[in-house]
């Protein structure tokens, strides 16, 4: 490089000898008015190449002197930021550990540095929300969400919040903007749905829960959604029902068995859809079919309510005959039978029915007691004191409660919807054991 440059300095010189050599005459130079100097050209030459360079070297010490600056002031935030972010972890790390009060100050710290440390703002958000703080929840959320508008986890705290405030339509309105950013968002798409089931917004629940469904989930997520819907559907029937809607309750439980032959609970509000709007044999032909095709015992239960009910505990009786014929071996039926029987108070056939049945295959404390009040009607005390002593085992009422076969979870009344498990058409008869969980 040094060659280079000796190089260069010898071309300059030489050129410069050859114009001193070709340009031996003066110039006038005027630097003022009365004021003419005559220069040679040569000197002329050197001054504006010496102009030139000086220019140029200072436009170059210039823009040096602004990249320090630059370069001085970057660093000098950098270390800042270092800092800044050095107390947020920190503060991050106490949060996650709950120490609160710690967290609390050391994001403080954060923020009074950089007051747009959304991060921090966010964290001491969810202190003050997790100490039921509210508003200053809210003012840290809000101050994040101005400098970061389209922050889906600043929009989902502020959901959060509203939703615990019980603003239903400030809460929904925060997953719109969020489901404006990404409409298959899956966090806003389940947020909304239980906002919508909390509300008992069943046909807007739906229009969500249909999103869900389509979204990128697993399989077996999407199993469990399929389901899903199948149980919002029959809250929707239920609503209607409830709001004296027969007609279109009707509509949706047809829909809803067609899908899944199996929901037993949507016979059973099906047949109440068809009684509320005057049509009594749709009704006892739903819930007959609907023991045909799933063979829940509840159904049979409910049939025979209404049966007695209108006055045809014969055709009740015919009933259960039909079903024992078709299935001989079904000890539970012949134990119905008995009991439907006593409840007519036909002893000596509920006596007949119930000790045909085979006890080795069902032996319920039920059916003692049961076989304990028909000898105590018949006055055969011993028998029934005996009967009684079989039963004495027994956890369970004479009247089989119902029960969730998949929790366990055991209930005086029939419902649609387990409320333990939250699961739809678990609910059955608890007949010797059916419901071990």
């Amino acid at each position: 490089m040094a060659k280079l440059y000796g190089f260069l300095i010898i071309i300059f010189l030489a050129a410069l000898s050859l114009l001193a050599y070709l340009n031996k005459g003066t110039v006038g130079l005027t630097v003022w008015e009365g004021k003419t100097y005559e220069l040679p050209i040569i000197s002329l030459i050197l001054i504006s190449t010496f102009i030139g360079i000086f220019s140029i070297l200072i436009v170059v010490v210039i823009r040096d002197a602004r990249r320090y600056v630059d370069y001085w002031q970057k660093q000098r935030q950098e270390k800042k930021a270092l800092k800044v972010q050095e107390v947020y972890s920190k503060g991050r790390d106490a949060f996650f550990a709950s120490r609160y009060d710690e967290a609390c100050e050391l994001l403080q710290r954060a923020i009074e540095s950089n007051p747009s440390h959304v991060n921090a703002l966010l964290r001491l958000g969810d202190i003050y929300f997790s100490k039921d703080d509210l508003a200053k929840a809210r003012d840290f959320y809000t101050k994040a969400n101005r400098i970061k508008p389209r922050s889906v986890e600043i929009l989902l705290s502020l959901e959060k919040l509203s939703e615990k405030e019980k603003k239903w339509q400030e809460a929904l309105r925060y997953l719109d903007n969020i489901l404006e950013i990404n409409d298959e968002n899956i966090s806003a798409l389940y947020r909304k749905r239980n906002l919508f089931e909390a509300n008992k917004k069943w046909a807007e629940l739906l229009d969500v829960q249909y999103k869900i469904i389509k979204s990128d989930i697993p399989i077996k997520e999407k199993q469990k959604e399929q389901k899903n819907l199948l149980g919002f559907k029959y809250e929707l029937g239920n609503y209607y029902l409830e709001e004296g809607a027969a007609d279109k309750a009707i509509k949706v439980f047809r829909s809803l068995i067609k899908a899944d032959p199996n929901f037993t609970a949507a016979y059973l509000l099906l047949a109440e859809a068809y009684l509320k709007a005057g049509n009594v044999e749709e009704a006892e032909d739903v819930l007959e079919k609907g023991y045909n095709a799933n063979s829940a015992f509840i159904l049979l239960a409910r049939l025979e309510d209404h049966l007695i009910a209108m006055g045809e505990p014969g055709k009740t009786i015919e009933l259960y005959q039909k079903a024992i014929q078709k299935d001989p071996g079904n000890q539970k039926l012949q134990f119905f039978l008995a009991k439907l029987y006593y409840r007519l108070e036909m002893i000596d056939y509920a006596l007949e029915a119930a000790v045909a049945i085979d006890t080795a295959l069902f032996d319920s404390s039920n059916l003692h007691i049961l076989l304990g009040n028909i000898y105590e009607r018949r006055t055969q005390h011993s028998k029934a004191v005996e009967e009684f002593k079989k039963a004495m085992k027994a956890e369970k009422p004479f009247m089989s409660p119902f029960c969730c076969a998949k929790c366990g979870y055991t209930s005086k009344d029939w419902t649609g919807r387990c409320p333990e498990c939250r699961l739809w058409n678990t609910f059955a008869l608890d007949i010797d054991g059916t419901c071990k969980a």
